[in-house]
């Protein structure tokens, strides 16, 4: 004596699942039919990705990805007759879109305290940092918290390359590229300029020292007296004096690698 039960196509669907992204909340529902209500699901074939959980009654994989780990397995459904269906899957987890700020770093001055903090965005915190590609300048660290601190010992012309990279609390990595300045001391001479006489010509030229040549010139608070002018590209001032006022301004020299250095003077 036999009992011989024919079972029916029991499908799943969806066909496929939708990638998640990890430290973000995923939910999707698989749904069995052509069979006899109600399903009991099971992950029968490897495992879910880790962080998601299937609820053997609704069908419902949920929970917040912990990795940024793929998975493939396969999923049964077994209905109110022990029939059972099955369908392969394979459940993508990428890595979310993250940011580090600032996008550029200020220079550094030789013999000076330098910090910058580096802040990662869009991941799951907390982050950990270091650098990827390149050498920080000597007497600098990247601590494992995103500060960038130390005393420069040595300059380094246009600056170097550095790669900061943030790995956030699931693995997800994102990396920020920057050209880090040392500047050298700049000095900017004489340490005063000369008196003016009215009615005499007048002439005194600025130098910077310290930096890479050539150097330019800039008035960068106050004003020249009406009667003088600048020269940018020598440093000379210029003029006829035509009145006994002062004027009190500041000249800033920058040299080659845009490093500069300023000086306030009267005449």
């Amino acid at each position: 004596t036999y009992t011989l039960k024919i079972c029916p196509v029991i499908a799943l669907t969806p066909t496929t699942l939708p990638d998640g992204t990890a430290g973000t909340p995923y939910s999707q529902t698989v749904t069995a039919s052509g069979g006899a209500t109600p399903y009991v699901y099971a992950v029968s074939v490897g495992t879910l990705p880790p962080g998601l959980t299937l609820n053997t009654s609704t069908g419902v994989i949920s929970g917040t990805p912990t990795s940024n780990v793929s998975a493939n397995f396969t999923l049964s459904a077994t209905d109110a007759n022990s029939c059972v269906g099955t369908r392969a899957y394979t459940l993508s987890v990428g890595c979310p879109a993250m940011s580090i700020t600032p996008t550029t770093l200020p220079a550094g001055l030789v013999g000076t305290a330098y910090s910058q903090t580096l802040t990662a965005s869009g991941g799951t915190s907390p982050y950990v940092w270091n650098i990827s590609a390149g050498t920080l300048p000597a007497g600098l660290t990247l601590s494992t918290g995103g500060v960038l601190s130390g005393t420069p010992t040595t300059s380094n012309g246009a600056g170097v390359s550095i790669t900061a990279r943030a790995v956030d609390n699931v693995g997800c990595a994102v990396t920020q590229t920057y050209t880090l300045k040392i500047c050298p001391v700049i000095t900017v001479n004489p340490t005063s300029l000369a008196n003016g006489t009215v009615g005499l010509a007048y002439t005194q030229t600025l130098t910077g020292s310290g930096g890479a040549t050539p150097y330019t010139f800039a008035v960068t608070a106050g004003a020249l007296p009406a009667w003088a002018t600048l020269n940018a590209t020598t440093g000379e001032i210029t003029g006829l004096p035509n009145t006994t006022t002062a004027a009190s301004f500041t000249i800033q020299a920058t040299d080659a690698n845009g490093c500069s250095r300023t000086r306030a003077y009267t005449i």
